[in-house]
């Protein structure tokens, strides 16, 4: 797992507040700030333009949202003779997808973007040539992880041992994000008990996010089946990879925070965009 650069992280947050119109991130490389929205490639299309086809397609795809911005980098050689523009960062506050699936705050950056130009130019639609990478950062409170967890594309884990590879099923209800521990407590069922799930960052020597599984009633003829689950529910959480709306997203790092108006976890993420969100 990456360095969540930590001091960066409280650097940013200090005088940042997540339910504001600031953006929460300032993480990205300063310069992916350096915004030319000049640019211009052939057939008219504009760095200003691709910018706005990607804020329409988002605000038509949202069921809900209160702040979508794309700033859209590049020279306009590189658009003109290649289609390609970058970093591309997208931001946004409160969205929600339409299965439900929510956040306070979300910021994700491509370094390049190679676009289909006659897309652009005959349907104002953007098209990917070649799928594109960068990271992303999440901002989340109780409800938004509890949406995540259990969201209908989330497939939970199952055991090793468990012959009829019955999987563990996460919960909504009862999530706490505790900036006093740093932690992420959600539940879930599994073999007819339920199970409490301790969401951490792993230390220096471990992985990315360590999820202590124990039973609900801290029932000790369980610790067997308590430590399997803990093992499973964590290489899960490290290793899965999310796809939502032609986008991949797979976990890095993670740090909890109380620099709101309630406690967030943020979620950093690696991305790679196969295809932009369409509006139909």
């Amino acid at each position: 797992s990456s360095s969540f650069q930590t001091s960066i992280i409280k650097k940013s947050l200090r005088n940042q507040n997540i339910d504001s119109e600031t953006s929460l991130f300032s993480l990205a490389p300063q310069r992916t700030r350096k915004i030319h929205q000049a640019t211009s490639g052939g057939g008219g299309v504009t760095s200003t333009l691709i910018s706005q086809l990607a804020i329409v397609a988002l605000k038509l795809r949202l069921a809900d949202q209160a702040a979508v911005k794309c700033n859209v980098n590049g020279s306009s050689t590189d658009l003109l003779m290649r289609g390609s523009v970058g970093p591309v960062t997208v931001s946004g506050r409160k969205w929600q997808s339409p299965l439900g699936l929510t956040c306070r705050a979300i910021e994700a950056t491509v370094q390049n973007c190679q676009l289909d130009m006659g897309a652009i130019v005959s349907r104002r639609k953007l098209v990917l040539n070649v799928p594109a990478e960068g990271d992303a950062m999440i901002a989340m409170n109780d409800a938004d992880f509890g949406s995540f967890i259990t969201h209908p594309l989330m497939k939970p884990p199952s055991p090793p041992s468990n012959a009829n590879a019955e999987a563990i099923k996460f919960l909504n209800e009862g999530v706490k994000v505790d900036a006093e521990t740093g932690t992420v407590t959600f539940y879930g069922l599994y073999m007819n008990e339920r199970w409490r799930c301790e969401l951490r960052r792993g230390g220096s020597n471990e992985k990315g996010a360590i999820i202590q599984v124990t039973h609900a009633s801290d029932d000790s003829e369980f610790s067997a089946v308590a430590s399997e689950l803990t093992s499973t529910v964590s290489d899960f959480f490290n290793e899965m990879v999310f796809e939502l709306d032609g986008t991949f997203l797979s976990f890095r790092d993670m740090m909890v925070t109380d620099r709101s108006k309630v406690p967030i976890v943020m979620l950093s993420l690696s991305i790679t965009v196969k295809k932009f969100p369409s509006p139909g």
